[in-house]
């Protein structure tokens, strides 16, 4: 039991961290600051275009109101625009504008640099110990849904 609490104070401390980064704006573009919970709904919107809010919500693991919250501020950014589903005039269709696409790829272009110590310790894991930690990474993620 003692790597369990281990590995569980580690879990926590990466949170709490990853909670304040998440926070921390970020420079997109020449002056646009976004927050990564923003550039990663945008990076959602536009590899699914056409989402719609429920989707995203679900995919970002948020409530619906809270990713319909987001969507307003990416709007107003100039990032995300709003249309009119084909399937319902209830419900909208979200895809990026120009801006949105760039800042997309701008931060496709920063996970490529900053991502490059992750690749490695990845492509030198077993097979076997990857299949493992997806396990438990998706057991943590259901406990915590419960």
């Amino acid at each position: 039991m003692k790597d369990y609490k281990e590995m569980a104070w580690l879990i926590e401390r990466i949170i709490h961290k990853y909670v304040q980064f998440e926070k921390k704006p970020q420079r997109y573009l020449k002056d646009l600051m976004l927050t990564q919970t923003e550039i990663h709904t945008v990076t959602i919107v536009g590899d699914y275009p056409g989402i719609n809010v429920t989707g995203l919500a679900k995919m970002r693991g948020i409530t619906k109101g809270a990713a319909s919250q987001m969507v307003y501020k990416l709007v107003d950014k100039g990032l995300i625009r709003k249309e009119t589903s084909p399937d319902s005039d209830a419900a909208v269709s979200l895809f990026l504008t120009e801006p949105g696409e760039k800042a997309r790829d701008e931060h496709r272009k920063m996970h490529e640099s900053k991502g490059a110590r992750f690749a490695a310790v990845l492509s030198d894991m077993p097979d076997d110990l990857s299949k493992r930690m997806i396990e438990f990474l998706k057991a943590f993620e259901a406990e915590l849904d419960n």
